[in-house]
């Protein structure tokens, strides 16, 4: 039994994102590459969960019918790629020695920084609310109507609980659990992590490809670099490098280490291309961000706020920045939810 949760773990965490972002990226005509895949892919799975969970959440629906929804969103995106039979490949020129030995160090660099991340992970009071809501959830099929200080019932969301209505990350926590047969905490602590740190590496490598150009050495040190300074960043418990290594299944960790990076990533795409498709994947990126924490509306929205200003100025396209700006209503929407709520 243990085999096949792991197996299905991989299946639902690895390789479903990759199909997923297959399906994505051909509907859209995007240029494909492997780490573009994985990324666009969780990028679209959490978008649409997003979209579906909030409204069900105010609803006080049932999990079932998210679990049906956004399966069936899946499975249309997978097969979808799979239909069209386009993936890329690794194939390329003949490595150098140099590059030999550098992809050598990375991979050494890449198992000792998962190593650390699994152990040096943090929990503390804030699982109480995060880990126990999608415990709940999978026990109870209920979204978000028990007190986790209690175990009661409630019938309207208190307290910490308004600030899940609106990113509802325990939901997707619970959605995996369910999907895998292991307990949310599982997916949280020990599987959930190793995939983001996944699309965090490919989201660097992207990052390299545009800061230096697509050349497998200057990425491989690039990557080198990051994780360095990650593994050596602890400086404080609040910053981006802490939260990365320390408490990852955490929605606002998720923002700070993949949601910010992967922002500036797209709004580069954005800027030297000006292509539809890339202002498509930075809305879902966007929606991810509310999913993931409050923390990610607002940041979320003060990031495309910002881009967008700049952008227009500099392109002195005014209707560049009114793209942006508009891409931001979606958040505003949240955090009106989230004040009626509270109040």
């Amino acid at each position: 039994m243990f085999v096949i949760n792991i197996f299905l773990a991989i299946l639902v965490l690895w390789v479903v994102p990759y199909l997923a972002g297959n399906g994505f990226c051909e509907f859209l005509g995007i240029k494909k590459t492997i780490p573009k895949l994985y990324l666009l892919g969780l990028v679209a799975i959490w978008a649409f969960c997003q979209i579906v969970t909030v409204p069900l959440v105010l609803l006080k629906a049932s999990f079932w019918v998210i679990i049906v929804l956004l399966t069936l969103w899946i499975g249309s995106l997978c097969g979808y790629g799979i239909r069209k039979k386009h993936f890329p490949t690794m194939r390329g020129k003949k490595k150098t020695w140099e590059q030999k030995s550098v992809i050598l160090i990375t991979g050494i660099l890449i198992i000792v920084f998962f190593t650390a991340m699994l152990l040096g992970q943090h929990t503390d009071a804030d699982d109480s609310r995060f880990v126990v809501n999608a415990v709940d959830i999978v026990r109870t099929n209920r979204l978000f109507l028990t007190d986790p200080n209690t175990g009661n019932q409630i019938s309207t969301w208190l307290g910490e609980l308004s600030k899940d209505v609106t990113a509802p990350w325990a939901v997707y926590l619970a959605y995996c659990g369910k999907l895998t047969g292991n307990s949310p905490t599982v997916i949280a602590h020990l599987l959930l992590p190793l995939a983001i740190l996944t699309a965090i590496f490919g989201v660097w490598w992207m990052l390299s490809e545009e800061f230096l150009g697509a050349d497998v050495l200057h990425s491989c040190v690039f990557l080198d670099v990051m994780m360095v300074l990650h593994l050596y960043g602890y400086y404080s418990v609040y910053n981006a490098e802490a939260f990365t290594m320390l408490r990852l299944w955490q929605g606002k960790a998720v923002v700070a280490g993949l949601g910010i990076p992967a922002m500036f990533l797209i709004c580069m795409w954005i800027y030297q291309h000006n292509r539809k498709s890339d202002y498509i994947c930075l809305i879902c990126l966007d929606l991810a961000l509310c999913l993931m924490s409050g923390m990610g509306v607002i940041i979320g929205a003060l990031l495309l706020g910002c881009f967008g200003l700049i952008y227009g100025i500099f392109k002195r396209n005014w209707k560049i920045t009114l793209r942006f700006w508009l891409m931001i209503i979606p958040n505003g929407i949240y955090y009106l939810i989230y004040y009626l709520i509270k109040s």
